[in-house]
């Protein structure tokens, strides 16, 4: 067996267990939906307008089944298998929709890749809403 072929073949066998190893760490909704959780408090949180900055830490944590649940009927998911892609619109109101109607809340679009275990927020916008 030529040397070439040796080599084409580890390439090959390697690049398989790449895909494999992949495919395995794809992470799934439930894991995006806690990721996303956590990002609303750490970041979300801070670009809300400073009356209600302060409590919503502590509203996400008491109310993360329901925010969870809000998160994942905004995001479109498209599994590749080897990596998913999470397209994201949440809009602050649609998660307390009680705030006075004054408020300049944040909306957000978010674009995020998850693979190897891990999401990657690629692509993220943000506008107000009425």
């Amino acid at each position: 067996m030529k040397s070439s072929q040796i080599l084409l073949g580890t390439v090959g066998l390697a690049m398989l267990g790449g895909a494999g190893f992949m495919a395995l760490t794809n992470p799934d909704e439930a894991a995006f939906g806690e990721f996303a959780l956590q990002q609303i408090k750490a970041e979300g949180c801070q670009k809300v307008p400073q009356i209600i900055r302060e409590q919503c830490p502590q509203f996400v944590q008491d109310n993360q089944a329901q925010v969870k649940k809000l998160i994942l009927q905004s995001t479109d998911r498209q599994n590749f298998g080897l990596f998913s892609i999470y397209r994201t619109n949440l809009s602050t109101r649609s998660i307390v929709p009680n705030l006075p109607i004054f408020l300049d809340l944040p909306a957000f679009q978010l674009e995020t890749v998850g693979m190897f275990g891990k999401f990657y927020i690629y692509q993220a916008e943000q506008s107000r809403t009425p």
